[in-house]
């Protein structure tokens, strides 16, 4: 079973990578990779006494190496998440910290504690499985926060695979095997294959998805998205020009607009728009789907000299966003600057200019 286990997670771990080197995505699917095969080999090492001398696997002088590779799962999955599913464009700072800090209290520090205390147990144990414990919690939300949005129907079954994953892993390993039920045990153990076996079913099934090509290129990010892709029918045309219709008609801007309410006022079913808006148009959520079109209609008030003198409160609540906090955090990250930079740059240009930079707005990605 740990062979099986150590094959496949390589043998994923491999092809997630080689697909796409140089995608932060792919790199940590490698690593955590690593981190379960650090896991099974450990695993061998310490619960030898209720194994067979045949079964058993001395790592020797490796054995601070592989614990760190294998304490780092939970956070390179909570990397993961962030990567694939959070519309937040960086990993908050603080988080990044912590992680160094876990990592740190799983080995180097352990060389300073003096034995024989409780001191220990509470620094090299219960701090790290807290921190592991909250990685996993952080990964569960990205991944479930948007979900219902998520255009991709090969990333949405992921996205599920991977919350049930990290809710029973965290769960498992970071806190039943590392603090609840005592180490050297022979419960330990058993904990420890039953956490095996759900592992090695886990990987059975993501290798089954995601060697498939067509699924990897979906669920791993791109590159720039094209910005337009065909389409299958006369159908798909005629449900497009409806769907770009409602957006020049000005329903992005409506409040709590929601893709089922999208669907039913085309009156087509969900699937068929979540495609259409993918394939068709080229985004892969819908929440990015309607920012466009939302920070496209900023652009186009910012730069009307009539509305010169509007606060941009008042513009931000026009196209449907809560505060002018959260408008200038999206207008900077899709324009590069602030609603105040581009209304001073769209006021210093001749009066024939603004309404081609709206329009150009509305095909920047």
């Amino acid at each position: 079973m740990d062979a099986v286990t150590a094959a496949l997670a390589v043998l994923i771990g491999a092809r997630l990578f080689l697909a796409g080197p140089t995608s932060a995505a792919g790199q940590l699917v490698g690593l955590i990779a690593l981190a379960i095969v650090a896991h099974v080999v450990l695993g061998r090492a310490d619960y030898a006494p209720w194994m067979a001398p045949a079964y058993r696997l001395e790592v020797g002088p490796w054995r601070p190496a592989l614990n760190l590779v294998r304490n780092a799962g939970p956070g390179l999955f909570m990397l993961l998440a962030h990567r694939l599913f959070s519309e937040r464009p960086r990993v908050p700072p603080p988080l990044l910290a912590l992680f160094a800090l876990q990592l740190f209290l799983e080995e180097p520090v352990q060389a300073f504690l003096p034995a024989g205390t409780v001191l220990p147990r509470l620094l090299a144990e219960a701090a790290p499985t807290a921190l592991q414990a909250l990685f996993a919690g952080l990964a569960v939300f990205w991944t479930v926060e948007s979900w219902r949005h998520d255009l991709v129907e090969p990333r949405r079954g992921a996205r599920l695979v991977l919350a049930v994953v990290l809710g029973a892993n965290a769960v498992a390993s970071s806190i039943l095997l590392r603090v609840v039920i005592p180490a050297d045990t022979i419960a330990n153990y058993r904990g420890h294959q039953v956490l095996s076996l759900a592992h090695l079913a886990t990987l059975a099934g993501l290798a089954f998805v995601f060697l498939r090509a067509d699924a990897l290129a979906q669920v791993l990010p791109p590159g720039p998205r094209p910005r337009t892709a065909p389409v299958a029918d006369g159908r798909d045309d005629r449900d497009l020009a409806a769907l770009r219709g409602l957006m020049a008609a000005g329903a992005y801007a409506e409040a709590g607009l929601s893709l089922h309410a999208l669907a039913a006022r085309l009156a087509i079913p969900e699937y068929r728009l979540r495609r259409l808006i993918h394939e068709g148009l080229g985004h892969r959520n819908f929440n990015a789907f309607l920012h466009e079109h939302r920070i496209a209609e900023a652009c186009r008030q910012l730069a009307d000299p009539a509305l010169r003198r509007t606060p941009i409160l008042t513009i931000a609540l026009s196209v449907d966003y809560s505060s002018v906090n959260t408008f200038n955090r999206g207008f900077r990250e899709a324009r590069g600057l602030t609603p105040s930079e581009f209304r001073a740059r769209a006021s210093a240009q001749p009066p024939a200019d603004p309404a081609p930079a709206a329009a150009d707005a509305l095909t920047e990605t």
